[in-house]
């Protein structure tokens, strides 16, 4: 049999707009390549859904498919699971969670692109005789705890919480890594299933494949992998918790509030002795459980750790020389620095041209999506102007200058000065819709794709044409996904694709005559 190095797409491979650096890690279930974006001018992570015992490489060295017609089940079971939770990454967003950027069928197969960030694993840490700090381990436990919290909302689970999938950044901040749901959904189809679960991290309940996972199970791992830290070894297997608590002899891996010391509050033990709670029903059944445990020490602990950042601010003097023209720029700069503020803020996609970006794949889109409308606002702090044009001229009174009855010039002034920020905002907000149409971002990844900028357009000109245009093509392109889906066979992409395409434009007439099609079916 061909080595499964063999098998890795070779540097210089395209992927759309990706471009394979080389290769990351071979799994059993999949490979992790590094690669470059030309789109965003970045690196970037890729996951290609791989099977090793069920799957080969094509003759073309780039398509993925099943070993045998007896394969093909197991190829196909796995290949949604991999679809699915790839589809449920992207439409996920949280400081504390790997973005997911896109999910791609493609080749065959299916490739998951992630970020990159630097940092440190837990499990390096972990290997060291340093211990954790109080306030650390508190901040390590609430952040995963936030992050949990946000993709349990998804009704999604992580599956494999273990100190090699938390990640340290450099900036301190946390950030899990490895989602395993879909590879053990996967080796549940196959012999050696307990082979893929992380000893002495996962609970009682993984190791029965029928069994299906829920937030606790997640809290477990979570609960054990702070053990880790605390202890320095790696805890107990679950399975022989179990047995020795059902053969009525101690449970060997003790109680660590009960053990506890001057180093960590007995809250905190608390709270992890919970998550270990070998019987699922007995550990919380939701984050917030476990944050309010852990709050209700905060009046006399430590206050929790926040990243939230302070912006300074600066006064420049002018001169005294007052005139009405004085004000107009005041005013010009002000409306002009909150609105450029306001469009960086926005993070858009890059506007240059990348004549070299091509895309050959269509993207999939999310689940259960909720239709929102960004709106950007402009909101002026009126005391904070008063006292800007109060230090430029102190012999003008300010209250005077913002009475209803303005000079005629100066209200033509206002609406000329607004109409040009609106332009240059429309400009750039289509620029990065058609950059993001390009590339195949026409709903998904939420921070940057074509939907959300036409929608920005039309929240400043609702009658906008290009926008207006953008939707009916985003439109356009999902009713092609559908048909090809129809003709494949994919009923279940057809519904995947129509409800992508009704948060775009719910009332256009092709989508509900296919969601009549679908009905009627």
């Amino acid at each position: 049999m061909t080595n499964i190095h063999d098998k890795t797409l070779p540097a210089g491979t395209q992927i759309g707009v990706y471009e394979i650096k080389g290769t990351v890690k071979v799994n059993p279930f999949d490979i992790i390549y590094r690669a470059w974006n030309h789109h965003l001018k970045e690196q970037v992570r890729i996951q290609e859904y791989f099977p090793n015992d069920f799957a080969v490489r094509a003759s073309d060295g780039l398509r993925v498919e099943p070993k045998s017609l007896e394969d093909k089940e197991n190829f196909d079971y796995g290949l949604k699971a991999f679809l699915d939770q790839a589809e449920m990454l992207t439409q996920i967003e949280h400081p504390n969670l790997v973005l997911a950027e896109n999910s791609l069928p493609f080749n065959g197969t299916a490739y998951l692109i992630m970020s990159t960030r630097d940092g440190t694993s837990l499990s390096k840490l972990i290997q060291s005789e340093t211990a954790f700090a109080e306030t650390e381990l508190k901040f390590i436990l609430v952040s995963i705890l936030n992050a949990l919290q946000k993709i349990h909302e998804y009704k999604m689970v992580h599956g494999g919480i273990q100190p090699a999938a938390i990640l340290l950044g450099k900036d301190g901040e946390p950030l899990l890594t490895h989602f395993s749901a879909a590879r053990l959904t996967i080796a549940a189809r196959m012999a050696q299933f307990s082979d893929e679960l992380a000893g002495g991290y996962a609970p009682a309940e993984q190791y029965e494949p029928e069994n299906v996972p829920g937030p606790a199970t997640d809290f477990y791992a979570l609960g054990a992998t702070m053990s880790a830290c605390i202890l320095h070894d790696k805890p107990i297997a679950a399975q022989s918790r179990v047995t020795a608590l059902s053969q009525g002899e101690p449970d060997p891996m003790g109680s660590l509030s009960a053990a506890a010391s001057a180093t960590y509050s007995v809250e905190l033990l608390q709270a992890i002795d919970w998550m270990l709670q070998p019987e699922y029903s007995r550990r919380p059944q939701s984050a917030g459980e476990i944050l309010t445990l852990l709050k209700s020490e905060q009046t006399s602990g430590p206050a929790e750790p926040s990243s939230a950042k302070q912006v300074g601010t600066e006064v420049v003097n002018s001169n005294p020389i007052i005139k009405n023209a004085l004000w107009i720029g005041v005013m010009t700069g002000i409306v002009v620095l909150v609105t450029f503020g306001l469009w960086f803020d926005k993070k858009p996609a890059e506007i240059t041209d990348d004549k070299k970006s091509t895309v050959a794949t269509q993207p999939l889109f999310q689940r259960n999506p909720g239709k929102t409308t960004v709106t950007p606002e402009i909101k002026e702090d009126q005391s904070t102007i008063h006292s800007i044009v109060a230090q430029s001229n102190p012999e003008l009174d300010s209250e005077k200058i913002f009475e209803p009855e303005q000079q005629p010039e100066q209200i033509d002034l206002e609406a000329s000065l607004k109409t040009k920020t609106d332009e240059v905002l429309i400009q750039k907000y289509l620029a990065a819709a058609e950059k993001a149409y390009k590339a195949g971002y026409f709903t998904t990844p939420s921070r940057n794709n074509a939907y959300k900028y036409y929608q920005m357009v039309l929240v400043t000109e609702p009658e906008n044409a290009e926008a207006r245009a953008g939707l009916q093509k985003i439109v356009g392109q999902y009713v092609q996904f559908i048909e090809k889906a129809k003709i494949e066979g994919k009923l279940n992409m057809v519904r995947l694709y129509l409800q992508r395409a009704e948060l775009v434009l719910p009332d256009d007439p092709k989508l509900q005559n296919i969601r009549k099609e679908l009905v009627a079916q």
